[in-house]
């Protein structure tokens, strides 16, 4: 297995009904205290946040979004849709941002739509990306992760969606540049990977090994490579572009279409980055006594609503 298998039900299919985009999301979990957790819909400000405001009186301020979801009954899997309110009827929002406007990241605790009495619901067929699987500068550098090591990008490309369930499509690729170095001065690791429409918002992983690097040029073998959050996709590095007329309506003037072509080349943003946007939410990751990070397991029930 490339990745473990509650990060593929991570994964969900979004539609922002206020902004008419739609793309790829995932769930992170962030322990908050010793026996309490939130989880995140995570994915890419274009696509998690609701359409501004215009400061029309008579203007509707709520905004919801539909995301595609696995459910199993009778131990059968199938897709359905749950919606999300982004914003009140009073102009609250409930999506907060990357505090960088160039951080093309956004997410909105869904910790209420996925559990009842703080129970999950079990028939629920989802996964959870847990905090302390996020792919750290000190992880990387202490599993010497560089160039050419190869990830995968899970998400709807296209908009392509099974059909019966809501599973998402996985892509490889390599990372491109150094991923512990900023690239251009933003905290983006730019992947040998196209970045398609409806890819924005996936998440990619670095993949499990079945060795393990002991040094630069030493490896470990019968040891295990786990797999981590690398970051969020956001987009592709554009090659080209061209613009066209082009004849919609018969008798009306034609509309301006784009036409441009990928370089193949994605635009990731590090995991970090989505720490720094779940901080936003004022509830901070939850450490032990000893100051130190709690970097527990998925919990039994995350497991149990993982399975098969």
């Amino acid at each position: 297995m490339v990745v473990p298998e509650p990060y593929i039900y991570s994964t969900v299919y979004i539609q922002n009904h206020s902004t008419g985009q739609a793309g790829t999301a995932f769930l992170v979990s962030r322990r908050v205290g010793k026996e309490s957790r939130k989880v995140f819909l995570v994915s890419n400000k274009h696509v998690l946040l609701p359409a501004p405001l215009k400061n029309i009186p008579e203007e509707p301020k709520e905004a919801k979004a539909t995301i595609l979801i696995n459910k199993l009954e009778q131990e059968k899997i199938r897709a359905i849709n749950m919606q999300i309110l982004l914003r009140d009827e009073g102009g609250v929002s409930y999506v907060k941002g990357h505090p960088n406007a160039n951080v093309d990241v956004a997410a909105i605790d869904v910790t209420k739509y996925i559990s009842k009495e703080r129970e999950l619901i079990p028939e629920y067929k989802l996964g959870f990306i847990e905090e302390n699987r996020f792919a750290t500068r000190e992880m990387m550098k202490q599993s010497f992760l560089s160039l050419g090591d190869r990830l995968l990008v899970l998400g709807y490309p296209l908009n392509l969606i099974e059909g019966g369930t809501s599973i998402p499509v996985g892509r490889d690729g390599i990372i491109a540049s150094r991923p512990d170095l900023d690239f251009k001065g933003l905290p983006i690791i730019l992947i040998d990977s196209t970045i398609v429409r409806g890819s924005s918002g996936s998440p990619v992983f670095t993949t499990i090994l079945p060795y393990r690097w002991k040094t630069q040029t030493e490896i470990e073998q019968l040891k295990i490579s786990q797999s981590f959050l690398l970051g969020v996709a956001s987009h592709t590095v554009s090659d080209w572009e061209m613009e066209i007329k082009k004849t919609v309506v018969f008798g009306q003037p034609p509309q301006t279409v784009s036409v441009l072509a990928g370089a193949n080349f994605g635009i990731v943003f590090r995991a970090e980055t989505i720490s720094e946007t779940l901080d936003e939410f004022g509830q901070k990751l939850w450490k032990a006594e000893t100051a130190e990070t709690v970097s527990a397991p998925m919990p039994a029930e995350d497991q149990k609503s993982s399975k098969d």
